[in-house]
């Protein structure tokens, strides 16, 4: 079954990101793959309400907004994959009763945006300074009708998807997912190939940010030259 955009099975789209954006925020990022768009900015660390605190690491709050219109579950599902794959891989220890905020705002959604949420606030993070266990990136593959598998869906694809798929991986540790989220019906040969496809998105995607945070630290350092 040929694809709507004639991409390869395993192809994923244009990326392009844009690191630093936002000036009242402590890092910023938008991150694109195609025609999904998604800005995150992080506040912290910073004081935390009492309520929130924790004796022995930063409060990690995330809150995702759609493009238009007010949150609905599927939103709340991405707010939620923000949420535990960061809890996990942000050096809360270091910065214990404090407010780490990361606010994600959907800007054009065309699929993936799971996946696309996470990258960008990979990037934001790195952008605020804030410490992690290493970067994070994070790939959606389908299942179609008729049991093929492709990565990066548009909306339209994903939409008639008998199942979705969406990994998140660091680059310290490939064979162990810091974020999994399998949803429809699938085989378990059909969740493997998934897996599989997926760490070869995630790698080209690493990659790519790898290059832009490079890119932006190299160029903040011939500015102050």
């Amino acid at each position: 079954m040929a694809r709507p955009d004639r991409r390869d099975p395993t192809q994923i789209r244009a990326l392009h990101c844009v690191l630093g954006q936002l000036n009242r925020v402590d890092g910023s990022a938008q991150f694109s793959a195609g025609d999904t768009s998604v800005l995150c900015g992080v506040y912290g660390p910073v004081d935390v309400k009492l309520y929130d605190e924790k004796l022995d690491r930063a409060h990690i709050e995330v809150k995702f907004r759609p493009d238009i219109g007010v949150p609905t579950t599927k939103d709340k599902w991405v707010e939620d994959a923000v949420r535990t794959t960061f809890e996990r891989e942000i050096l809360g220890q270091l910065h214990p009763r404090t407010l780490v905020q990361i606010n994600v705002q959907l800007c054009q959604g065309d699929g993936s945006v799971d996946a696309a949420a996470i990258n960008a606030t990979t990037l934001a993070l790195i952008d605020a300074g804030i410490p992690l266990r290493a970067m994070v990136a994070a790939a959606t593959c389908i299942v179609r009708p008729d049991h093929s598998i492709i990565v990066d869906p548009t909306q339209e694809e994903a939409d008639s998807a008998l199942s979705t798929h969406t990994f998140a991986f660091s680059n310290l540790q490939s064979n162990s997912p810091a974020y999994v989220d399998s949803r429809g019906e699938f085989s378990l040969d059909e969740y493997n190939a998934c897996y599989d496809m997926c760490i070869a998105a995630v790698d080209r995607t690493l990659a790519f940010m790898r290059t832009a945070v490079e890119g932006k630290i190299l160029k903040e350092t011939q500015t102050a030259l």
